[in-house]
């Protein structure tokens, strides 16, 4: 399979790229800055620019045969980098009758309180500090409901480590999971993988955790 990764430089997009060339896919990495490739650079096809930009994600998905979005957090308000850099990964897949789109998202996007959350870090973190994050991401996950495509949302906790990928995680749907907390970036990256060839969370928004 040949499989586009956006984000591919950042935590969890290079596990995601080194995980699928070891499950024998052929892998594109979409990045702003390929010199973060690293080791990976000789191993991927890389398409130099930013997911905001509709022409380079065009040249980026013409070909694939499926799409992993792992955009991270925008750190400005002004940069809805989920929204905006999906809804053109999402037009791109249209255009060129690419099935498969995978994408990260959070449980952080739940309107109202999230029950799995002390009342503190509900209010002052997620609606106060990271407002901006979840309404980005709710945006994506809106896009991607109404796209038409074959997609799954992947819902992480905000906790993600830098463990290695142990299994044993937990998958279900909804926005979160009770008493799930934490996870490694390797162990979404697995999952996500996995939904490279499997169908049962096909239009599905599925939450992951310990």
């Amino acid at each position: 399979m040949d499989v586009l990764v956006v984000g591919a430089t950042g935590r969890t997009g290079r596990l995601l790229a080194r995980g699928a060339i070891g499950r024998g896919h052929s892998v594109t990495a979409l990045v702003r800055t390929p010199e973060r490739l690293g080791d990976l650079a000789d191993q991927v096809h890389t398409v130099v620019g930013d997911a905001l930009d509709g022409g380079v994600v065009s040249d980026a998905v013409d070909g694939r045969d499926a799409v992993l979005v792992v955009l991270g957090a925008a750190r400005r308000k002004a940069a809805p980098i989920n929204a905006l850099g999906t809804l053109n990964v999402i037009r791109s897949m249209q255009r060129y009758g690419v099935r498969r789109l995978v994408v990260l998202s959070c449980s952080g996007v739940r309107p109202g309180r999230d029950p799995s959350l002390p009342w503190v870090h509900d209010r002052i973190v997620r609606r106060a500090l990271l407002g901006h994050v979840f309404v980005d991401l709710r945006r994506m996950e809106t896009s991607v409901r109404q796209s038409g495509l074959d997609w799954t949302i992947v819902r992480a906790p905000g906790a993600l480590t830098n463990g290695p990928a142990r299994g044993g995680y937990r998958a279900g749907p909804g926005y979160s999971l009770p008493g799930g907390r934490r996870i490694s970036r390797a162990d979404v990256a697995e999952y996500m993988l996995d939904q490279l060839t499997l169908t049962d969370d096909v239009g599905h928004a599925v939450a992951v955790a310990y």
